[in-house]
């Protein structure tokens, strides 16, 4: 009773149409590749709008020129703190008509991250907000973090997760039609570089053909080590996997080629790392070597993140945090034709919850939308989904921020 008082309390802090006027603003601030700065007039935007409510904000520069947005709602003291975040950057317009001038068509909002991830943005921003409009005694404190990047290699969430930040949740709002997800796979790239000698094509038996071991090679993780990652399960994610997905060797067809390369993926599930995999794909060689002697051949990780991690994420089912999103989404949707499902989910994506989960050790993603429209020439978000994401998000920040508070609010009752 407690809750469902603070909770109509906060949401008469907004006034109608607020949240879909201030995502607009958000989609009509350019923040993708292709503009000078990228995010930086967004991240000032951010600044300019929580300082105006009156919450503390600052920019902290991720790398030179292109900064994290850091919102800090106060609490009291004694209660746990929630993080909201989300990404600055879109990928840029491509074909999109009229990409960064919201236009409402029914219960849709089309323009250029609105679905990845303006909407969510919004929907956090009017959280904070709403609940210091509303005089909400919070134990807990709540904040938001805009962090720059995610779409090319996230340094900003990166830089978060290295800065001394913590908090004890976290909601990372990529779209997932506001299903809790609580695990994704990881991804990993490697080389594999084979050895050679080069002759003359009318004498190859003089030489040694680099792509034949490389097809040795291949032959074996497809006959042997994919079989061995099918039998792994993750019981949201299903298997690990690994995709050959270059080649390149030789120079000319007359030549025995005594180099090749191989570039792939691996898939990682919670609990295994890039390093881990490293380690078993280096045994994979070594069986190679143990049938074929004359066999020469590496593996390194690849460096196409710059240096930042993409691993897994995992979060227990049975987190607090994990417990409140599902009765919100359940409190939601439960006026829905359809059955609910109420089950926390995994995803097929990757997010910067991977990268935020060393500083928040409980984290979800939960945000509104569908992630097909994510970079697609039509992206939209149903504004349906983009309340509920609100609403969700201050059930949350109640739910686990607000605890002290509502404990004394119930001794008043």
């Amino acid at each position: 009773m407690g809750q469902a008082r603070l909770m109509n309390q906060d949401m008469a802090a907004s006034a109608p149409g607020e949240l879909e006027e201030l995502l607009a603003s958000l989609i009509a601030i350019e923040s993708h590749s292709e503009v000078p700065e990228q995010e930086m007039r967004l991240a000032v935007y951010i600044q300019q709008w929580f300082q105006d409510q009156g919450i503390e904000c600052q920019l902290q520069e991720a790398i030179p020129g292109r900064p994290n947005v850091l919102a800090r709602l106060v609490g009291s003291g004694g209660g746990q703190s929630l993080l909201l975040n989300g990404h600055l950057d879109t990928v840029p317009p491509y074909g999109m008509k009229g990409p960064f001038k919201a236009i409402r068509i029914g219960d849709r909002l089309y323009g250029r991250g609105s679905v990845d991830m303006k909407g969510a943005l919004a929907a956090m921003m009017m959280t904070l907000a709403s609940i210091h409009r509303s005089g909400v005694s919070m134990a807990g404190d709540v904040f938001f973090a805009g962090t720059i990047g995610e779409e090319t290699y996230s340094p900003g969430a990166y830089h978060l997760a290295r800065s001394g930040f913590r908090a004890d949740y976290a909601v990372v709002g990529e779209p997932t039609g506001m299903r809790v997800g609580i695990a994704h796979k990881g991804v990993a790239w490697f080389e594999a570089d084979f050895a050679g000698r080069s002759v003359h094509g009318s004498v190859p038996e003089q030489g040694v053909n680099a792509i034949y071991r490389a097809s040795r090679w291949i032959n074996y993780i497809q006959d042997h080590y994919l079989p061995k990652l099918k039998l792994r399960n993750h019981p949201l994610l299903g298997s690990p996997s690994l995709n050959i997905g270059m080649i390149q060797g030789g120079t000319r067809p007359v030549i025995v080629p005594n180099y090749c390369a191989i570039g792939f993926e691996r898939r990682l599930l919670p609990g295994e790392t890039a390093e881990l995999a490293l380690a078993e794909l280096e045994l994979t060689l070594a069986a190679v070597r143990e049938e074929h002697p004359d066999f020469d051949g590496g593996i390194r990780i690849a460096d196409n993140f710059h240096g930042v991690p993409h691993g897994p994420m995992g979060t227990s089912a049975d987190s607090l945090l994990v417990k409140a999103m599902l009765e919100a989404y359940q409190t939601e949707f439960a006026a829905e034709d359809t059955p609910v499902n109420v089950e926390p989910i995994g995803l097929q994506f990757w997010t910067d919850g991977a990268l935020l989960q060393e500083i928040c050790p409980e984290i979800i993603v939960c945000g509104p939308g569908n992630i097909e429209q994510a970079h697609s020439d039509e992206e939209y978000i149903e504004l349906g989904q983009l309340h509920s994401a609100y609403r969700m998000y201050v059930h949350s920040a109640l739910a686990l921020s607000g605890q002290a508070a509502l404990g004394a609010e119930e001794e008043r009752l």
